[in-house]
């Protein structure tokens, strides 16, 4: 019986998750897929996570690194139950641009709070809900900062943190995949986009394969 596909996009600012996530999007839709896009924090369809979201990214606000963390972890728990949960149920591919993994690395590791402080706070906004793939897009900080300066896209609050705060977060990020090195997959984000994204939609169709997912085009 066929059933849904949850995929995580995880990385550093400037990594090209965002574009890359929005290309599989784009591919497995063209082959007939039903696929739901969101990301976070917040969540498209969950107008409480949103606005979270608004409070976390602000420039304007002065968040504490404790609050911080229970802010991400309430959009959360919003977007699980009425965002992602539902779309599994009915058999979709969901493809979420960060999940609880942005908390670990971001909070625990570049915040500094500690992985266990952070997994026991996203414990219950999280609940039984697993990934089936997380494609970790790995990339210099400073680059991916670069990146983001050279495209004059906008830095939220996150992205204005120094760099010894972003190569902790790459650090963090980097040690959970060997932790779970049956989950993650580590895609080299320096190499040209095509390259990165056939790698990424390479690790998806196997990872998908291997879940027993049905595509609709067998070709694919």
């Amino acid at each position: 019986m066929k059933k849904g596909f949850f995929l995580v996009l995880e990385g550093c600012e400037g990594s090209g998750k965002t574009t890359v996530g929005q290309w599989l999007f784009e591919q497995l839709t063209a082959s007939g897929e039903k696929v739901f896009y969101t990301r976070e924090p917040g969540g498209k369809e969950s107008p409480v996570a949103e606005k979270i979201r608004t409070i976390i990214l602000d420039t304007q606000n002065n968040v504490l690194p404790l609050t911080e963390a229970y802010l991400f972890a309430a959009s959360r728990a919003q977007h699980v139950e009425e965002v992602i949960k539902p779309h599994l149920a009915k058999k979709e591919i969901v493809i979420c641009d960060r999940f609880v993994y942005s908390s670990y690395a971001y909070q625990g590791g570049g915040r500094q709070l500690g992985l266990e402080t952070i997994k026991r706070l996203n414990a219950l906004a999280v609940g039984d809900l697993q990934p089936n793939l997380v494609l970790l897009f790995d990339l210099d900080p400073a680059l991916g900062l670069e990146r983001k300066r050279s495209h004059r896209q906008d830095f939220d609050r996150l992205d204005q943190e120094d760099l010894l705060f972003h190569q902790r977060v790459r650090n963090a990020y980097l040690e959970l995949a060997k932790e779970n090195n049956t989950l993650f997959k580590i895609v080299d984000a320096q190499k040209p986009l095509a390259e990165v994204e056939a790698t990424a939609l390479n690790y998806l169709k196997n990872k998908l394969k291997e879940a027993n997912y049905a595509l609709k085009d067998s070709s694919y």
